[in-house]
């Protein structure tokens, strides 16, 4: 399913077909395959509620196999589609928070958009990863640099050092930007 999304297919029916098919088989799958299948529903923006609430026990029931891409993709694909589950953003947050080291700069950075989009707490976690994203920013793409920002925004939450920072690097590619167009 993950194919038709990313070469930008549209196929609702393919989508509602994988929906039937996968919710019958959802206790055969393993983290990285519920990940992959919630991802690919983001991607399509194919909602398929029942399937999204038996994938979402099938992942709370594989915490101890959690890896560190797959619950930012989990995360990030229920808040893409808008469909909330408490319980399993509050485990993955917790999770988070125990590895927050362990996570690429760019996951942690769509992982705490996820929570922010969902109204999931995190505060221990944001509070944690502002110094990390302040010490990363020149690492992070415009897209990530906007979902940190947006992060602490929709959580409501200080974090003057990393603002300073992703506006010191805004204006610092701003320039570059002037630069190599005067060039």
């Amino acid at each position: 399913a993950w194919a038709y999304p990313t070469a930008r297919h549209d196929a609702p029916a393919l989508f509602d077909s994988v929906a039937t098919v996968a919710a019958r088989q959802v206790g055969q799958l393993n983290a990285h395959d519920v990940a992959q299948l919630v991802w690919a529903f983001a991607e399509a923006r194919h909602s398929a509620p029942a399937l999204l609430d038996a994938l979402a026990g099938r992942f709370l029931s594989l915490s101890e196999r959690w890896a560190l891409k797959d619950c930012s993709d989990v995360a990030w694909g229920y808040a893409t589609l808008g469909h909330a589950v408490p319980e399993l953003h509050a485990a993955i947050a917790g999770f988070a928070s125990t590895s927050m080291n362990r996570f690429q700069v760019g996951d942690l950075a769509a992982l705490l958009w996820a929570f922010g989009k969902v109204g999931q707490e995190a505060v221990q976690l944001l509070d944690s990863a502002a110094p990390v994203f302040s010490a990363n920013v020149r690492t992070l793409a415009s897209e990530e640099l906007l979902q940190v920002a947006e992060a602490y925004v929709m959580a409501g939450r200080e974090a003057e050092e990393l603002f300073a920072a992703i506006r010191a690097e805004a204006e610092r590619r701003q320039a570059a930007l002037e630069r190599s167009s005067q060039a």
